[in-house]
């Protein structure tokens, strides 16, 4: 593996983590929604 090749699976690895990031935050906004939508219809 020279440099280039190391750098290259560095940008997939950053890749990687943005996704499951952007996934992590998607689940988090959906719960929240949720979350607001039922103390909403408790009310």
């Amino acid at each position: 593996m020279g440099g280039t090749m190391g750098q290259q699976s560095n940008k997939v690895i950053k890749r990687r983590r943005l996704r499951a990031y952007n996934q992590r935050k998607k689940e988090r906004i959906k719960l929240a929604r949720s979350a607001a939508s039922k103390k909403k219809s408790k009310k």
